[in-house]
């Protein structure tokens, strides 16, 4: 079966393209016709990655993008804009998952580390947005799509960095879409649900991931590749009246599920 190619020319960036969610949403874009920067931190990585995209058909080039250091995201945006003439689709994709481990809640986590996780998953977005959003002002417009987390939205005892930052970039996403929305940029944000990204799979043991399917409507968890058909689709024409919207793509792991004891009295 082709692969529909409604992204076909569009110059779409991807921050944190190289691994997990990035990665299938890099694949995805390049399967339907984008040119697609891969944007990391890991040169050797990241060029190995665009060479496999375009062997497989797709066209894709690595550049720098570190989501804690502006000027490679201002460089980034920049050096795009002047090599492709436009940049028309931006996909924020990250965080700094090293610091879960110290991220408990508000008396026992470090100041530090809280401003660390807003720097990385919040400021970061920022910082991109604000390089992109001008390139994306001078071609009419463009689209943004972020990634968030239920974390944003639900409570939790413990990640007050990582929660407090990804509540963040629902209200940044918010911003941007009725800041710039009548001058056709678009900004929305994925909440996923769990998916099976590198990470989960390495933390199987230690994960609840039974209890999680068992309080999820659907009858698996997620894989990168749910994110990615979400994000191509919400970058794309196909998306063009959606905006300010954050999206769940958890396989009903939000619903307030009611055991069949009660739904059935």
């Amino acid at each position: 079966m082709s692969m529909n190619k409604r992204m076909d020319g569009k110059v779409v960036i991807v921050v944190g393209a190289t691994r997990g969610i990035g990665a299938a949403t890099s694949r995805r874009l390049a399967q339907e016709g984008a040119v697609v920067i891969l944007g990391g931190i890991s040169v050797e990585r990241g060029q190995a990655f665009a060479e496999e995209l375009n062997d497989s058909g797709g066209r894709a080039e690595f550049r720098l993008a570190d989501l804690s250091n502006g000027d490679s995201l201002l460089d980034l945006m920049n050096g795009v804009a002047h090599d492709h003439g436009r940049i028309d689709g931006l996909f924020n994709n990250g965080a700094d998952l090293h610091l879960l481990d110290r991220d408990g809640d508000i008396l026992s986590t470090d100041p530090e580390i809280f401003a660390r996780s807003l720097t990385t998953n919040l400021t970061g977005y920022f910082l991109s947005c604000r390089a992109a959003i001008p390139h994306m002002l001078k071609t009419g417009g463009g689209a943004i799509v972020q990634t968030s987390s239920l974390a944003a939205s639900r409570g939790d005892s413990a990640m007050v960095g990582y929660c407090a930052s990804k509540a963040g970039v629902d209200a940044l996403t918010r911003h941007v879409a009725v800041r710039f929305g009548k001058q056709k940029i678009r900004c929305n944000a994925i909440q996923p649900g769990m998916i099976m990204v590198e990470n989960a799979v390495a933390m199987g043991d230690a994960l609840p991931l039974e209890l999680i399917l068992k309080q999820t409507a659907g009858p698996r968890l997620g894989e990168p590749e749910d994110i990615a058909s979400a994000a191509t689709f919400l970058l794309s024409d196909d998306a063009a009246f959606i905006n300010g919207q954050i999206i769940r793509v958890d396989g009903g792991m939000s619903i307030p599920l009611l055991s069949n004891s009660i739904a059935q009295s």
